[in-house]
């Protein structure tokens, strides 16, 4: 109960000062930045490294609570500061936009962003139910509480105004009404357009290359001769599990047979887990299967992929831009759709037509005789628009702030 208490004093204090921002006068040019758990990475990187380059006139800064993310962005010569120092703070009392790829709070305390422009670019687009529709334990008790404890409890922990946008991004006229309603904004202020993180999809191989070389993490470089070395590379994306964080040791339930097969075909496998997701197997014994690490950026590299392994990512969303082959793996999905979240779209339906495995030896069985890249490997243009114009998104805040 004294836990209750504090938390709810606590958030008191925060819309407090929220409510009294208000009266500060803001700097329309001064935009920060960040993105989920400090990193340097999703739709908020790419819109920031865009924005950074063609709108010099603005002042872009990224605000993190990672001290190697600080040093790495300082040492390229980036703008970077803690948002918990000074300068920080200071600065979100002063900014006028804030963008992230989740919340505020990746880039802020709310109780600091009262009259300031809140952009959401979200981070995939949603098979599951997200935010304010989702109604299944336990994550409903942060959007849906029920009863007057259980609003006092939400309201302690997880007060609902680290959840308002002013704004938010996604990626099709279908997606406009969900995302308007999952997180409470009018339509419109959901724009649609392509995410920012697909913009390395658009560089040819010696772009990509140079832009890993000569920006991006050592982990990403160090993958490069690897990737030339073998004749084909194939990246396994699953979504995380809201109640099973170690699910991946049912998923890949054999490493050894995995590497064998994966041998014989002179493929090179990549796992990359969702932040969320535990993965303590060692896999440096294995000749051709890496772990990249789940903090790393992983879409400058996708490109030079040749197939993707998922499950209800929205990884495959993205992926399917770059026309190359999609096996779906989805060996849990009655478990999945009975003790995680309710899904928005028929998953059966949408993945109809497409590579799909629903047991390992399936999968082992699909890497050793891979189908050929045909029509089915097209984009889910029901789901993505074909706008690619990058400017569209800077465009809709310097409009919504009043720069010309």
């Amino acid at each position: 109960m004294l836990t209750i208490i504090t938390g709810v004093i606590k958030s008191s204090a925060i819309y407090c000062l929220h409510y009294m921002c208000y009266i500060l006068p803001r700097n329309k040019k001064i935009w920060l930045y960040s993105s989920l758990a400090g990193s340097f990475t999703d739709n908020a990187k790419y819109f920031f490294l865009y924005a950074r380059e063609h709108h010099s006139n603005i002042r872009h800064i990224w605000l993190t609570d990672s001290v190697p993310v600080i040093n790495y962005l300082t040492g390229k010569g980036i703008e970077c500061y803690h948002k918990k120092s000074w300068r920080g703070i200071i600065l979100s009392l002063r900014a006028k936009v804030f963008i992230y790829s989740s919340y505020s709070t990746d880039v802020t305390n709310p109780a600091y962003t009262g009259g300031a422009f809140l952009f959401n670019l979200w981070h995939g687009i949603p098979l599951k139910m997200v935010e304010y529709d989702i109604k299944k334990w336990p994550l409903a008790l942060l959007y849906n509480p029920k009863g007057l404890m259980q609003r006092i409890k939400r309201f302690a922990v997880n007060p609902p105004i680290t959840k308002k946008h002013s704004a938010i991004l996604t990626t099709s006229v279908q997606l406009k009404q969900i995302f308007s309603r999952a997180f409470k904004v009018s339509e419109q202020n959901v724009l649609i357009a392509q995410y920012p993180r697909v913009i390395p999809f658009y560089w040819n191989t010696a772009e990509l290359e140079n832009h890993i070389t000569s920006f991006e993490d050592q982990a990403l470089r160090e993958l490069l001769p690897d990737i030339k070395h073998f004749t084909e590379t194939w990246i396994y994306m699953p979504t995380w599990r809201d109640g099973n964080p170690q699910f991946v040791s049912q998923a890949l339930s054999d490493i050894r047979a995995l590497n064998e097969v994966c041998q014989s075909k002179q493929i090179l496998l990549l796992l990359k887990m969702h932040i969320n997701t535990k993965f303590n197997v060692d896999i440096s014994q294995y000749s051709n299967i890496r772990l990249i690490h789940r903090s790393i950026d992983v879409y400058p590299l996708l490109p030079l992929t040749t197939t993707l392994i998922t499950d209800y990512s929205s990884i495959f969303f993205d992926y399917s831009l770059l026309k190359k082959r999609i096996i779906f793996y989805p060996y849990d999905l009655a478990s999945y759709k009975s003790l995680s979240r309710d899904f928005y779209f028929d998953y059966r339906q949408i993945i109809s037509g497409r590579e799909v495995v629903y047991s390992f030896r399936e999968l082992l069985q699909h890497i050793n005789n891979p189908a050929p890249v045909n029509a089915s490997h097209t984009v889910f243009t029901e789901f993505i628009t074909d706008d690619n114009n990058f400017e569209k998104p800077v465009r809709f805040v310097k409009k919504a702030v009043g720069i010309p």
